[in-house]
């Protein structure tokens, strides 16, 4: 059995060096790109393999899988978009829709509020006396 490196705590200078140049890599405008090379987020990459945080320094490229994943979500949710449009258009409640199309109520809800559709609710309260 090979022996698991424990990580140490790092000192109070490593975390500093550690912020110094996590704040050099956002103000650079480099915080949404995963797989950027440049100077700063490799000395970062490395700061972090210093202290333990990282396996590894190289920033390894991304495989085709996740840009596929990506389009197969999108994709869905523009079927799931439209199949929401038309069953609010029938007057359904989310939570019928969500049975209906099997999807979570408050997934229909995100859908509805970012997309202006308007899903009708159940009356509450008693119901009238006859």
């Amino acid at each position: 059995m090979s022996k698991v490196k424990k990580r140490v705590r790092p000192t109070k200078e490593q975390a500093q060096e550690l912020n110094r140049r996590l704040d050099a890599v956002v103000d650079a405008g480099h915080t949404s790109d995963l797989y950027c090379d440049c100077e700063l987020c490799q000395a970062l990459a490395e700061q972090a393999e210093l202290m333990g945080y990282r396996t590894d320094s190289t920033i390894k490229q991304p495989s085709k899988k996740w840009n596929r994943r990506k389009q197969e979500y999108e994709r869905r949710r523009q079927i799931d978009l439209v199949k929401a449009a038309n069953l609010a258009g029938q007057g359904l409640t989310s939570a019928e829709m969500s049975e209906k199309m099997h999807r979570s109520k408050s997934y229909i809800n995100k859908l509805a509020r970012e997309f202006d559709i308007k899903i009708f609710t159940k009356k509450r309260g008693r119901k009238p006396c006859r």
